[in-house]
Parts: structure tokens; sequence; C-alpha cells
């Protein structure tokens, strides 16, 4: 049996030790003023029911409730259970537990500290709200009340927190893959903090490909600061293409505290091409058809959609075909959806004229801004063709009467004939008396003076007045010559006399 003073000794050294110390019943302390002889119970809060034996001790910093069996029989393992809940952080927590006299202790989870009858378990720090659980074993060695006991202890902690950050570099360059030959290309730098800490002294330099042109020079640098952790900066970078090939560009991102890095975006500039020509027929008489073909061609570097053929026939033709054409009026229209590198398209035409002259057919191909043209001239004529007839009147004749020849020229053809010569050759049987038209009787000839020009379904009428002068069957021969016959033109006619 401890005597006060010892009680009291023991409250002195445990006030010294730890702040917030707090005990079950069965051990007790008193405090150091008091000369009662019951012991005095430290500040804490204590409860138990009859029904499970629960007790639970709180302070500011810790909150432990036991549970014990209410019985147990002689020679049987008891089982206790601690529950620990920090109200606030705390640290150096200490949790002890007594194996009761009369008891042998078997095993505790998790393994606690064993010094004698005391079981200890220590925390260096708990977290406001975190929970830990204790279990303890013991046998029961003896009839009557066992008796267990626990305390508690903890001090305040709070903390201040540095936080320690890598910043990390990253960049990017976008721009198109493909890019006309003289146009702008646009390119797209993203200079991006993927760590968790501010990047200093940001600078990127991208430098200008052999190719491309921007108006700032060469070497653009671009001075971008602090970019914040998680946070990204955009650069737009405006080139113009100068030449055909693939061209990188190239952009490096310096910081001075997060390294470096560098990024690239290719593009491949290309020079569209389009061309296209026409042939045709040359000449063509009237009322005949002339045939052009138009060749479309991709001259360029890439596919071209959309091109668009226009043939546009003059006004004095007419349009006969246009395969697979859209025709309106003397325009035939094709659309090529897709012309591939280096691909060719044909398309013919059909035109017909009644007009003479030369008249030129035009077409035009356009495509992606594209635009070329081409045209074919064609020679349109007519032909002369030329009818020589001769009749005579009367037929029969007798002895020393007259009879009349008329003689008719006519151009059934398309074309004028120039330089028509007629002369009139007669027989024996008869003799020329007088001519029309001037024409003058040379001995048995007669001869007609030459027309200039006969047109297309003009007629030239002569006439002849001769008489018979010895019976026979008399042939009067008529010759015609011209520019356009390569050859003259005769023609017979049979008088009879008698």
């Amino acid at each position: 049996m401890k005597t006060k003073h010892q009680k009291r000794n023991i409250v002195s050294l445990a006030l010294m030790l730890a702040v917030n110390t707090l005990i079950w019943p069965g051990c007790r302390t008193y405090d150091q003023s008091s000369e009662a002889t019951e012991p005095t119970p430290k500040i804490h809060s204590m409860a138990a029911t009859d029904a499970t034996n629960a007790i639970s001790l709180k302070s500011d910093l810790l909150q432990v409730t036991k549970q014990v069996p209410e019985k147990a029989t002689l020679g049987s393992t008891i089982e206790t259970d601690l529950n620990i809940k920090a109200l606030a952080h705390c640290a150096n927590v200490v949790i002890t537990d007594t194996i009761p006299a009369g008891a042998t202790y078997v095993k505790s989870e998790p393994p606690a500290m064993v010094t004698g009858n005391k079981l200890t378990w220590n925390f260096d720090t708990m977290e406001k709200g975190q929970v830990a659980h204790a279990k303890v074993w013991y046998k029961a060695d003896k009839e009557g009340n066992l008796v267990t006991c626990a305390t508690m202890t903890a001090i305040p902690i709070d903390c201040a927190t540095t936080f320690v950050g890598k910043p990390m570099i990253a960049i990017e360059k976008s721009g198109p893959e493909t890019a006309k030959l003289g146009t702008l290309v646009n390119y797209r730098i993203i200079v991006k903090n993927t760590g968790n800490a501010d990047a200093e002294n940001v600078v990127v330099t991208d430098t200008v490909p052999e190719g491309m042109k921007s108006i700032n020079g060469k070497t653009l640098t671009f001075k971008l600061g602090t970019i914040a952790a998680g946070k990204s900066k955009e650069i737009p970078v405006a080139l113009t293409a100068e030449a055909r090939g693939k061209h990188c560009n190239v952009v490096n991102v310096a910081t001075s505290n997060a390294g470096t890095a560098k990024a690239e975006a290719c593009t491949l500039v290309m020079q569209p091409g389009l061309a296209i020509t026409k042939t045709g027929t040359k000449e063509q008489y009237f009322g005949r058809n002339a045939t052009y073909q138009v060749v479309v061609s991709n001259t360029g570097d890439s596919d071209l959609k959309e091109v668009v053929v226009t043939d546009t026939a003059p006004s004095a033709t007419k349009i006969v075909s246009a395969t697979g054409a859209s025709i309106s009026g003397n325009t035939s229209t094709w659309t090529i959806p897709n012309l591939s590198k280096g691909g060719k398209q044909a398309f013919d035409v059909v035109l017909t004229s009644e007009t003479s002259g030369t008249h030129c057919n035009g077409v035009v191909a356009t495509a992606e801004g594209l635009k070329e043209s081409a045209e074919f001239c064609t020679q349109w004529k007519g032909i002369a063709a030329i009818l020589l007839e001769t009749k005579d009147d009367p037929d029969p004749i007798q002895m020393g009467e007259n009879v009349t020849y008329t003689i008719r020229v006519t151009n059934q053809g398309t074309a004028n004939d120039r330089n028509l010569k007629v002369t009139a050759e007669f027989g024996k049987e008869v003799s020329p008396i007088s001519a029309s038209a001037g024409g003058q009787v040379d001995g048995n000839k007669v001869i007609f003076a030459p027309v200039a020009t006969l047109g297309p379904k003009q007629v030239l009428t002569y006439t002849i007045t001769a008489k018979g002068t010895a019976p026979g069957d008399h042939r009067l021969k008529v010759d015609l010559t011209s520019d356009m016959l390569t050859s003259p033109v005769s023609h017979e006619e049979s008088t009879r006399v008698y």
C-alpha cells in the first residue's frame, strides 16, 4: 500500500513528464495540495456502463475508449479493446494499459512494449480524426474482480509547411503539313510548364528555315518571363513559303530553372500547276463538222480539286456535241472532282458553221485559284459546185430555119466561183448568128465575156441564135472554165437538121 506522500510524488512526476495525462480508475492520482485520505481524480472524462463495461477518457487532444467483458470464467482468456482517436493534431502519444493482478498476459495487437504488467503503445504523431485500435488478451487466474488501468499522454503540435516543387518546361509547335508556294503559313507554338513550381526567365527562339521568310528576320525571339506551374503560353508565328520542298521550322525554349526543350514542325511547300491545250480541224466546209480536243493537265505538286473546264464556241458556229458536258447555248462545261498530280483528262467538242471566215474556239480551265486558257481557230469556207445546162428550141429544124440555144450556168455550192468563161462551138450543120450578154460570134464559135464572180445559188443565162445550114445531127459543144474548176466542164446539145 502506497502512502499519501508517495501518491503525491506520482502526480507531480506525471505532470512534469506530460501534458493532458488521463488515468482510468484503478490507477488513481491525488492533488498535491490535498490532505484528504481519499484519492482525487485528475481532470478527465470517464464513463462506465454495466452493460458493456465501456469507459471513455477524453481531453482536448485525445479520446480513448476501453471495453472489457462484464463477466469471465476462471481459466478463460479475456479480451479487451482500446479505441484511440485524435481530437487534434498531437505528438508523443503514449497509451498504457495494465494486466490486472490475478491474470496472466497472453498477447496484444498491435504488439505492445511489455514491462512487468504494463503494456505501452507509442505514436510519434496523430492527425486530427485519426483512429488507432489495440487489443489485449489475458488469462483469468483467480476469482474476484480483475481491475485493469490505462493512461494516455500527448502534447499539442502545430506545423508550418514549405512546399518544394520542380518546374518542367515543354514546348510544342504545330502547323500545316502542306502549303502552296507564295502563301502565308501559320504556325502555333505552345510553351508549357508541366512541373509543380514556376518556370523563370522563359525565352523562346524560333529559327526560320531556308525556303521560308518572316518579316521579322531569320531568328525570332520571344521573352515570356515566368510561366506558373501547370500553365502555358501560346505564340503565333506567320511565315511566307518562298521555295518548293519540305521545310522544318525548329523552335527552342530556355529557362533559368527548368532546363531547355525544342520542337519542330515540317511543311511541304507545293506549287500547284494547271495546263490546257486545244487542237482541232484547221479548215472545214460549211455544213460539215469540225472536231476539237481539249486536254487538261495537272502540272503541279499536288492534286487539284474541282477543276472546271469551260469551252465557248464562237457565235458563227453551233455546238453539235460535247460528250459529258453541261451545254448551255454556245457554252460547254465539264467539272473534274479531282485531277491527280501529273494527271490528264481530255474532252471532245464538235462544231459546225454556215458562215465563212476564221472562227476561234476558246476554252478556260480553273482550279484552286489557278486559271489557264487555250483556243483553236478553224477556217470555215464554202465550195462552189457549177452546173452547166444547154437547151435548144426548137428541135428538129429545117435547113434555113433558126434555132435558139439557151445556156445556164448555176452555182449550186456554198462558195463563190470566180473568172467564169463560157464558149460555144458549132458544127457544119448549124451556124451561129448572134449571142446575148455581149457574146461575140467568131466563125463557128461564140465567146462570152468572163464573169468575175458567181455566188452560191446564182445563175448565168446566155442565149445564141443560129440557123440550120446542112442536114444532119448537129452537136453544139459548150465549154466552161473558172478558178474553181481544175479542168473545163463541157456539155453538148444535139439538134436534128433536115
